[in-house]
């Protein structure tokens, strides 16, 4: 076996096509270190000077750089330098060739970077032997960088999904109704999976069938038709069973006709319940990932703990709308006793608590109120209005009642009604504790007599002394009893009334939410028309309404 033979054995577990760059003036070391390093499985090339080297470097893009010190022109040492320098071509391999006596060169060298050195004159074995590990640990460096990269795009991935995680379950705790919460969990879902494609479908009803509340991805006239019978297609399967569907490929039998086909047809695919212990309520569908690579597992359980958190809110929510929607009836129904008594057959108790929430929502957008009237306030003064004449319920019906004036002893037996009710509602606070609803209405029912001026009634408050809430009643309450058809007098018309409502600026009312109803007493007077009285239905002839209040 001739010396060549034994070389290319020796090299015989180098990687093939690796690139290897010989920078030396010497025309005949160069020759034969190439046709070595050739016949090793090398890809060799030759230059001849540093400036030579330098404008190939970039187009050849060796692996390793065998780099003599004594060039003419530019010599190794400040070749290497600037190879290093160049930030497309520091992670190159260098070994410096130099003679026996330069060793401050070869300290130089190494310390600009160079990983090998080897002194002339050499065998050509130990040169290979010297790329061939000068290659390999470059490899090495160059997938522990790769794993680098990869290990850092793997940790920003996932803080930004926790990052959405953590913005979205505080977007939970703050969400004020169920189409908010819709919201965040397919805004949260886009984020953390890329999909394109996210539908949630709510039970109706009793739980038979399944309708999409909100999507993302989907034209809304698609949306808008999906209807899914429970136990049916995929939605309804996973609703009925509660477990997760997940497909990587879609059979024939899973493509249900129900499903159209730009909608819902593509995987990656996931269906997960939305259900929590104590009930079921829809179905999260996941599809048209970006990527269109299968969910990983960590997406699976964060997809899970989307749908498992916003199960719990939409819970919540939905138990806590139906408890409002029961306690705006009950107040409702419980406000309507007092005119139920009065044998008046009208919408006062309508047109009252919706001009008290128009006034409030436009005094929310001024300056003055935009920070103590908040949308909980408005909501609460809204199911609070009906409650203004409650202690009305404890006045004597030949008083309530009565078609003439009222003597004085009678008015001030009626002026008790305002106490009857903040002890009504009081007795209510002792047994919840503070309720902000609950206090509303006490403020409402116990002041909606007082005036800004300080001659109203029970007390003779006067200014911020009197609950804003009652001030707003005071005011809308008035309003509709000016605009109202009684027994004993005729409506008077809107614009009269917007007239008297100024005049008592300062007198009767507070002055600042006197402006701001005049600036929507426009649409006071739609809701006036809109929810006028019925005088159609016959009273009893020998029943009328008094003048008191």
């Amino acid at each position: 076996m001739d010396e060549m033979e034994k070389l290319t054995e020796l090299n015989g577990t180098d990687r093939a096509g690796a690139r290897v760059l010989l920078v030396d003036d010497d025309q005949k070391l160069t020759f034969v270190l190439r046709a070595h390093l050739r016949r090793a499985g090398y890809d060799a090339l030759i230059c001849h000077t540093a400036e030579d080297a330098l404008s190939t470097i970039g187009d050849f893009k060796p692996d390793v750089v065998v780099m003599d010190h004594t060039l003419p022109g530019m010599d190794g040492i400040e070749a290497i330098r600037l190879i290093m320098s160049n930030p497309d071509t520091s992670d190159v391999a260098i070994i410096m060739v130099t003679a026996k006596s330069d060793s401050d060169n070869v300290v130089l060298a190494l310390e600009l970077g160079a990983q090998e050195y080897v002194v002339k004159p050499f065998e050509i074995s130990e040169l290979l032997a010297r790329i061939r590990g000068a290659h390999r640990l470059r490899e090495t460096q160059l997938q522990l960088h790769r794993l680098n990269g990869k290990l850092s795009q793997t940790v920003d991935l996932r803080t930004r999904r926790l990052r959405s995680l953590y913005n979205y379950t505080r977007g939970l705790n703050e969400a004020g109704s169920t189409d908010e919460i819709l919201s965040l969990i397919v805004d949260a879902v886009k984020k953390v999976t890329g999909c394109k494609r996210v539908s949630i479908l709510l039970k109706e009803g009793d739980g038979e069938s399944l309708s999409c509340a909100k999507s993302d991805g989907i034209s809304e006239d698609i949306a808008a038709g999906i209807r899914v019978a429970a136990g049916e297609g995929i939605a309804g399967k996973v609703f009925q069973s509660g477990r997760t569907y997940i497909a990587s490929t879609m059979s024939g039998s899973d493509a249900d006709e129900r499903y159209e086909s730009d909608t819902f047809v593509s995987t990656p695919l996931i269906a997960t319940s939305l259900m929590t212990h104590q009930e079921k309520l829809g179905v999260l569908s996941i599809t048209d990932k970006g990527t269109r690579e299968p969910f990983t597992p960590e997406e699976i359980e964060c997809i899970r703990s989307i749908a498992d958190s916003g199960a719990i809110a939409l819970n919540n929510q939905i138990h806590s709308e139906r408890l409002n929607n029961s306690v705006n009836a009950l107040l409702l129904t419980v406000g309507q006793l007092a005119e139920y008594r009065d044998n008046e057959t009208s919408n006062h108790l309508q047109r009252v608590r919706k001009y008290a929430r128009l006034l409030a929502g436009e005094m929310q957008t001024s300056p003055m109120y935009q920070n103590v009237i908040t949308d909980e306030f408005v909501g609460n003064l809204y199911r609070a209005a009906p409650m203004h004449d409650i202690g009305k319920v404890g006045v004597d019906d030949h008083i309530l009642c009565k078609p003439g004036k009222l003597t004085d002893a009678e008015f001030e037996t009626m002026k008790k009604h305002c106490r009857i009710g903040r002890d009504v509602l009081q007795s209510a606070i002792a047994q919840t504790g503070p309720v902000p609803i609950l206090q509303m209405c006490v403020d409402i029912a116990y002041c909606h007599h007082e005036r800004f001026n300080g001659n109203g009634y029970p007390r003779g408050l006067a200014g911020s002394a009197i609950p804003l809430a009652a001030r707003i009643i005071t005011l809308v309450d008035a309003y509709d009893a000016i605009t109202s058809k009684r027994r004993y007098k005729d409506a008077i018309p809107h614009d009269h009334a917007v007239d008297i409502v100024r005049s008592e600026r300062g007198k009767h009312f507070d002055p600042d939410i006197v402006d701001l109803f005049l600036q929507c007493a426009d649409r006071f007077d739609e809701i006036r028309d809109a929810f006028a009285d019925d005088w159609t239905t016959a009273q009893p002839s020998d029943q009328n309404v008094s003048a008191q209040t």
